[in-house]
Order: C-alpha cells, then structure tokens, then sequence
C-alpha cells in the first residue's frame, strides 16, 4: 500500500498529469498519501494549481458511503512529514456527491508539494484519492 514515502522522497507529477496518492485502499485513518512535487516549467503561470479527485467503492467497485470521514489535502515547501499544513479539507456527506465522490481544486497555491491525509473514515470502504496537475 503506497503511502508517505518518507522525507525527500515526493514523486514529481508533471503538468498536465495525474498521479493516485491513494488507488482503492483500506485502513488509512491517521495515514498521509504519497507526495508530489509539483513541476513548474513555466514560471509566468505562478502560483500553481492542482485538483483533487476523492471517491469511495466497495470490493467490486460500486459507489460505497464512508461514513463519517475527512480528508485534508496539504501542502509544504519542504518534504518533510513534520513540515506539511492542511490547506483544505473534503468532510462528511455534504462534500460528496450521491455516488459518494467529491472534488477539490485549488486554483492558487503557491507550495511546491502536496499530499492527501486521511484523518477520520468509519466506514470500510476502498478510498481512492487523485491529484490532477
């Protein structure tokens, strides 16, 4: 199960690219997703933006309800675990739509790495996360 790499390790994720922190996994409260290093090749575009993808199935793939969940996405100009902030969160029902999927963007931040933190989730439910540069 890919999870938190470790400090230095984040994985850069190019423009136009998307990369799963998470792809259908289980038992992730109090887990951080892989990093990314997002890539900046044209700097008259600063800040940078990237959207978030959250969804929830069972075994076979079907729409599934967490629960009770969050989901904080966080950013950090150093790849340190102790360095990264929740910049936004994706919580409860009402950030999901009736096939139990949600999104995020963030249009205007300026860190240079992301990642996906699972902070609560009551339900056992596969949870897949992907970022979108």
């Amino acid at each position: 199960m890919p999870g938190y790499a470790g400090n230095g390790r984040a994985i850069l994720l190019r423009d136009n690219a998307q990369k799963f922190l998470f792809q259908r996994e289980t038992n992730l409260v109090g887990r951080a997703s892989i990093a990314c290093q997002l890539e900046r090749v044209n700097r008259s575009f600063y800040p940078w933006g990237a959207s978030f993808q959250l969804y929830f199935t069972d075994i076979s793939g079907v729409p599934a309800d967490p629960g009770v969940f969050e989901v904080d996405i966080q950013t950090s100009d150093i790849d340190l675990d102790i360095q990264y902030c929740t910049i936004n969160a994706l919580t409860g029902a009402g950030s999901l739509n009736a096939n139990f999927a949600g999104r995020l963007e963030l249009p205007n931040f300026y860190a240079k790495y992301v990642r996906g933190v699972v902070k609560t989730l009551t339900n056992a439910v596969y949870t897949t996360l992907l970022v979108t540069r």
